[in-house]
């Protein structure tokens, strides 16, 4: 038995299939279960602890790409998409494999709720990637995201012993996602020196410039490693800090899959769009004002010119909830 999943991004996105490779394996102990993505992700597909082979997918060589996956036309059983893109459509129609599923993504009842044109919500996205299994006749309950950091000895931790090491994401794929920089230093500063606590900014090298500003606009001498670690190493990083603070991103996944203590800020996206950090130690900071969420993936402006959703989140709200998680 060969079972190929295909998830290509994004990072969120990808921690949160790992709940259905996990059951994949436990329903198919003896299977080679093998998950197709961008080669950027290939460390965090490994983290999964349950894949036998990562195969990298890369929509520069598109054309290779391809010549690989006709090679593999025969070698799968079951394939299922949890992606359900043009690019993974001509990945399926290439696989001449015995069952094919696809995910439901829900795309009208996410368009109504953007629009406030229905109460519904959506529990969690991993629940719509299930939705493939049931087409496999399997009827498992949804699970929370797990992973295994595989780096243990990361070099810059080694003289952080006997501090509280708070990891701060300040960047988000879009500016809606991002929590404003100078309240984000505001609220660094007001943390007295007597908590012990270092913070640590971390990120992709595209949040290098953001990491900057942020240090800049802080009296707080801040360790930034924004941009030195790979996907391994990042998910190492996350498991060394003892709290995560974040927006709604990628990494804000990856602390809830380690089960980190950790604040998620949520601005233009929001919870019941299926994308809560599935964390029972996650303290989630929102608005709730009527305009939000006013996208599904969040943008470059504010269409209301006031962005209140994530500036009527105080930088002293930060500081209790922080606070309340410290225990001090």
């Amino acid at each position: 038995m060969k079972v190929l999943i295909i998830r290509l991004s994004s990072l969120g996105d990808i921690v949160l299939t790992q709940p259905v490779a996990k059951v994949l394996r436990e329903v198919y102990p003896d299977a080679q279960i093998d998950f197709y993505t961008k080669k950027k992700f290939a460390g965090l597909v490994k983290a999964f602890g349950c894949v036998d082979d990562v195969l990298v997918w890369e929509k520069k060589n598109l054309l290779s790409g391809s010549c690989r996956m006709a090679s593999l036309r025969n070698d799968y059983d079951i394939v299922v998409d949890l992606h359900s893109k043009l690019n993974t459509f001509i990945i399926k129609r290439m696989i001449k494999a015995k069952k094919k599923v696809t995910y439901s993504k829900k795309h009208f009842l996410r368009w109504l709720m953007i629009r406030k044109l229905t109460k519904k919500e959506i529990s969690s996205t991993i629940d719509l990637y299930f939705s493939a299994l049931r087409k496999l006749g399997i009827e498992e309950e949804s699970s929370f995201p797990e992973l295994i950091p595989l780096n243990k000895n990361l070099q810059g931790f080694q003289n952080l012993e006997g501090l509280r090491k708070i990891a701060i994401f300040p960047g988000a794929i879009h500016k809606t996602k991002q929590y404003p920089i100078e309240q984000l230093a505001e609220f660094i500063d007001s943390i007295p020196t007597e908590w012990n606590c270092k913070f640590i900014i971390l990120g992709s090298k595209s949040e290098k410039e953001l990491s900057e500003k942020l240090q800049s606009h802080t009296k707080t001498e801040l360790l930034n490693f924004c941009g030195k670690f790979d996907i391994t190493q990042l998910i190492s990083a996350i498991d060394l800090c003892d709290v995560i603070i974040s927006n709604d991103s990628g990494p804000m996944h990856i602390a809830a899959a380690l089960k980190k203590p950790q604040i998620a800020i949520f601005g233009a996206t929001h919870p019941k769009l299926g994308f809560a950090p599935l964390n029972e130690k996650a303290v989630i900071l929102k608005t709730d004002i009527p305009c939000q969420p006013c996208s599904l993936h969040g943008g470059e402006k504010c269409p209301k010119g006031h962005f209140k959703c994530m500036k009527e989140i105080s930088p002293k709200l930060l500081k209790q909830n922080l606070k309340k998680i410290l225990k001090v």
